[in-house]
């Protein structure tokens, strides 16, 4: 797993110094040679050069792996997401399933709650001003 997750690393490193955005990290979407064990990244269809202040669309990444500021609808986000989603697939390869396997966009970021905790209202204001007003359920 750690060699797997290491070459994923280093192509998410090469790909987010061009000032691309992968925006669907999963495991459908990294081919392993399992005699070399050399791992691919593939699928760039939804890939994007991402441009400080310009708007991207919130509706990305295939939803067990996309990152709480893309449920909280957050446009101005960053490479970052491509980590989230990095850090998913690494705890589903060693748990044998996902970490989030959330029904829906709310079921989702519930699922996340649990394990990480309740975000801040900072947090939340970061990701989407709109959202600063709800309350979200305090796990910690």
């Amino acid at each position: 797993v750690k060699l797997y997750m290491y070459q994923v690393a280093r192509s998410l490193a090469y790909i987010h110094q061009l000032g691309i955005c992968h925006r669907d990290i999963k495991p459908q979407n990294l081919l392993c040679d399992p005699n070399t064990h050399v791992v691919k990244l593939c699928d760039f269809g939804s890939a994007k050069m991402l441009v400080k202040g310009e708007t991207n669309i919130a509706y990305i990444c295939s939803r067990y792996y996309r990152a709480p500021e893309l449920i909280f609808g957050a446009t101005g986000y960053s490479t970052a997401i491509d980590t989230w989603s990095h850090g998913c697939v690494f705890a589903e390869l060693l748990l044998g399933q996902p970490l989030f396997p959330g029904e829906s966009n709310v079921d989702q970021l519930v699922e996340i709650i649990k394990v990480v905790g309740t975000p801040t209202k900072e947090e939340i204001q970061s990701m989407n001003q709109n959202y600063t007003e709800f309350k979200f359920p305090q796990i910690k």
